[in-house]
């Protein structure tokens, strides 16, 4: 059996991905996640607090965000130049913390810091190549990971899309996350605090299954209106 052309092309990149940096260290740090933390009340709390944080931060910023056809200086990116990069960070750190991995959470910073610096600068590189001055300006003047004082006024501004938004499939962060955060709960009550199957757990069972029940459809709409 013979792999279609688009097909094999798609395995292939898959492959790649493995092998960066970032999700080099992602897959193992999740297994270990999975099979060796399990978290309390107080943790999921303060976790859940910084992980709702940064998925507002990338939601806010892919309802402005126009990769590469335009500089995006609106919304959030007229403080930050890199708000997706800071929600995920927020959301990671609330991992973090939920699952209370303090040493294996500093290590794992490290190399994601390490492959998104390398990331960022190839981005800048693009930007400057394409928007030239513009870009450069904007640089000097909003930081790339720190919210600066004053929002940069340059630019061409636009108001938050929902259109945006949803083609950016953003939602299924949310969705995912919310289905690990269940995850964890449903681990903490079976395996730390001895807990049976009851009508609490059915419901977070049943929760966890609607959204990725919601995920799917969502998809599903997704290639509908792309065929028609």
């Amino acid at each position: 059996m013979f792999f279609a052309k688009g097909s094999m092309s798609n395995v292939l990149h898959r492959i790649q991905r493995l092998f960066r940096l970032r999700f080099a260290v992602l897959y193992p740090l999740g297994a270990y996640l999975v099979f060796f933390t399990t978290p309390d009340d107080q943790s999921t709390r303060a976790g859940v607090m910084f992980m709702v944080a940064g998925m507002f931060m990338r939601l806010w910023s892919n309802g402005y965000a126009i990769k590469l056809d335009k500089l995006t200086t609106s919304g959030p990116y007229a403080w930050v130049r890199n708000p997706l990069y800071v929600g995920t960070g927020l959301i990671l750190l609330g991992l973090v913390v939920m699952l209370k991995i303090l040493w294996v959470g500093i290590i794992f910073f490290a190399a994601i810091i390490a492959a998104y610096t390398r990331t960022i600068r190839n981005e800048e590189k693009m930007l400057t190549d394409k928007f030239g001055a513009a870009y450069l300006d904007y640089r000097a003047k909003v930081p790339a990971m720190w919210p600066a004082l004053q929002p940069y006024t340059a630019g061409e501004k636009w108001p938050f899309s929902l259109e945006r938004l949803w083609d950016s499939r953003e939602h299924k962060v949310v969705l995912w996350m919310s289905i690990i955060v269940i995850g964890f709960h449903i681990k903490k009550e079976f395996m730390v605090e001895g807990a049976r199957a009851d009508v609490k757990i059915a419901g977070l069972v049943i929760a966890a299954c609607f959204l990725g029940l919601l995920d799917v459809a969502g998809e599903y709409v997704r290639s509908r209106r792309k065929k028609g």
